[in-house]
């Protein structure tokens, strides 16, 4: 038995064989256990950077995906072959054939080895699936269809469809699609021929919007097609038989979460389905964004439909809807749904929905929307092989009957009020310089100083992000900025109480102020897009208070404050569902002497004793219990004075 500590939720358990394989997975670590049939463990993998596995139906070999590419593991565990590619990927039912996908470009490896690549007509593909005899692959993108043969490794045929393709199956001979409208919550069921030959044609309804295909099966009686909530029969468009599998509301608004007390106040469900559980977060509120212009905060949570476009939105909330505008192309259409209705001019809440597709099923200006309800359809996001498809989503709030410009303000992150929100991964600390766990500047500046040798006004720069409990499948959008930052200062007579650094839970801080909370030079480079995520805050930079304003750039570590000497700096994030880290690290200050001295020529107007202390007015003072001020005393028997200037030291005790 490994003596790896590892807290983790089972992913898969299934036979391989004569073996039966257990996965669990801990964020991006995965634990894989062979076991043999009496139950004895015969080998145990941790796989790092995992992003997830396959097996083929009749096959003898577990693919597993990571960072190097994807493994192939026998039954016994052992590593049989690396295929450094990545992306979606599929495997054929004898393990004969594997091939891989991303944006328009599939591969298709025998063996391990790479036989051909092509091209497809469309960046968006859907689904990769190999026939029963492994002679075809069908490859469903949003409204084509492909087939490949893989004997002669050529394009057979491209059908092409008005409505988006949900669904693809080969049955024996015989190709099964289905395609859906989901303003009107139609759909089609097509059986083709493996010539292209359309052979039946059946139309289906959905009964409710977050319905969705997920089997058919070609039967003697009809085709029986399944979602979620129930079966039902059709044969020559005719319904014959439906069975329900539920009658549950599929949407809950649970407001109990123990671990958070601002979720007790004001709680709503997540805007995309299932409402009732976590989704990955690929952005976070206040998070450090640039793309080539100005920084900026993000304003708002990007809620992640990772590899899947054009998923159903649901209110999170009852509300009125005063705006329905793009900021930009169609890319950027969005929702404000108020608190208030139409007739109501003052200023109130809202929750923005950005990013639907405008040219789907949504919502418009003046309806009303209740909790649960179909809004609209996220639009398809055009960024890397693992697409962006997201919900930027946040509380704002405007004025008017209705709000025509996205001038808003964002005044609430909405992460701190969804439900459920258990996320357990807390904030994680990286090294600010190499081989050192903070850098420290001058104030204000890129002047780098040595930890063993810290003086004047200093300020503490820390590198950190959080992770959130589901993956986006990207280690890079997977790293956001945490809720809340603290610190403080520990010495062995003096020390300063922890101290808010920030908190982004409420309004997003005006955009002029990015470079008071993060550090952004050659050493301690913060960066935010597709590509780098890493934060270092200026934790010094505040007044302790929660607004962030430009006057906190000002604040520092007075070290001047401090009696020379070790300290310890401590530092706490925290994210919305109070997992919190600390890191520490000690320091040394050493600031120049306090006391400054110069000789100077006595010119005889005041008679000094040798060895007595004069304050500036000439009158004698003791010199044990000095203030800060200018002293003189009589040097020598040649009279010589000594000026003497004490500064002043404020200390803050235990």
């Amino acid at each position: 038995m490994s003596a790896f500590v590892f807290l983790c939720f089972s992913i898969g358990v299934f036979n391989l064989g004569n073996n039966l394989i257990d996965i669990q997975q801990n964020e991006y670590i995965a634990q894989v256990r062979f076991y043999l049939e009496q139950g004895q463990i015969l080998k145990e993998l941790i796989v790092p950077d995992f992003y997830g596995y396959k097996t083929a139906p009749e096959g003898q070999y577990l693919y597993v995906l990571n960072s190097d590419g994807i493994n192939v593991y026998n039954g016994e565990g052992q590593r049989v072959s690396l295929i450094r590619d990545k992306g979606m990927f599929a495997v054929s039912s004898n393990d004969q054939y594997l091939i891989c996908a991303s944006d328009d470009n599939i591969r298709l490896y025998e063996q391990g080895k790479l036989l051909f690549q092509i091209r497809v007509i469309s960046p968006a593909i859907r689904q990769l699936v190999f026939s029963g005899d492994n002679q075809y692959l069908g490859v469903m993108m949003r409204n084509h269809f492909s087939l490949i043969g893989l004997d002669d490794r050529q394009k057979l045929w491209t059908k092409e469809f008005t409505e988006p393709l949900i669904f693809c199956k080969f049955s024996n001979d015989k190709i099964i699609l289905a395609l859906e409208s989901r303003p009107s919550l139609n759909g089609k069921i097509y059986v083709l021929s493996l010539n292209g030959q359309i052979i039946q044609e059946e139309n289906f309804q959905y009964q409710q919007y977050d319905e969705q295909i997920g089997d058919i099966q070609i039967l003697p009686d009809g085709i029986k097609a399944k979602t979620h909530l129930r079966e039902w029969f059709v044969k020559e468009n005719t319904l014959l038989q439906t069975t329900d599998y539920t009658d549950s509301h599929r949407f809950s608004n649970n407001p109990s979460n123990q671990l958070n007390p601002w979720l007790q106040q004001d709680t709503i469900p997540w805007p995309l389905a299932p409402t009732d559980s976590l989704h990955p977060i690929g952005n976070s509120w206040a998070e450090f964004q640039n793309y080539g212009g100005s920084s900026y905060y993000h304003p708002g949570v990007d809620i992640l439909s990772p590899e899947i476009p054009n998923v159903p939105v649901y209110a999170v909330k009852r509300g009125y809807i005063k705006a329905w505008l793009s900021t930009g192309n169609y890319l950027y259409w969005r929702f404000a749904i108020a608190d208030s209705s139409l007739s109501y001019t003052d200023s109130c809440n809202a929750y923005l929905y950005a990013h639907i597709d405008s040219a789907l099923y949504h919502k418009d200006i003046g309806d009303t929307v209740q909790v649960g309800e179909l809004i609209g359809y996220l639009v398809y996001w055009p960024v890397d092989s693992i697409h962006f498809h997201h919900i930027h989503f946040a509380k704002i709030r405007d004025r008017g009957a209705t709000w025509t410009a996205a001038d808003w303000a964002f005044v609430f992150n909405p992460l701190i009020s969804l439900s459920p929100n258990q996320d357990t991964i807390s904030p994680r600390f990286e090294n600010a310089l190499t081989n050192q766990k903070f850098a420290f500047t001058r104030n204000n500046t890129s002047t780098y100083l040595s930890s063993s040798n810290l003086n004047g006004d200093v300020d503490i720069i820390a590198k950190i992000h959080d992770k959130f409990s589901v993956s986006t499948g990207d280690t890079i959008w997977d790293r956001l900025t945490p809720l809340k930052i603290e610190y403080e200062i520990i010495g062995q007579t003096v020390s300063q109480p922890k101290k808010l650094s920030f908190i982004f839970d409420k309004v997003i801080p005006p955009s002029n102020t990015v470079n008071v909370v993060y550090k952004s030079d050659n050493t301690c480079r913060t960066r935010g897009n597709y590509d780098y995520r890493d934060y270092f805050f200026i934790v010094t930079n505040t007044d302790g208070d929660s607004i962030v304003e430009t006057t906190d750039a000002a604040f520092s570590w007075q070290t001047n404050n401090f009696p020379n000497g070790d300290y310890w700096v401590k530092i706490y994030a925290s994210d919305a569902s109070d997992n919190v880290s600390v890191c520490s690290m000690q320091v040394t200050v050493a600031n120049a002497p306090a006391i400054e001295e110069y000789d100077i020529a006595n010119r005889g107007q005041i008679k000094y004793s040798q060895g007595v202390m004069y304050n500036a007015l000439g009158q004698k003072v003791n010199s044990t219990y000095l203030k800060p001020g200018i002293y003189f005393y009589r040097k020598d028997s040649n009279n010589v004075r000594k000026l003497l200037i004490i500064k002043p030291m404020v200390y803050i005790q235990h």
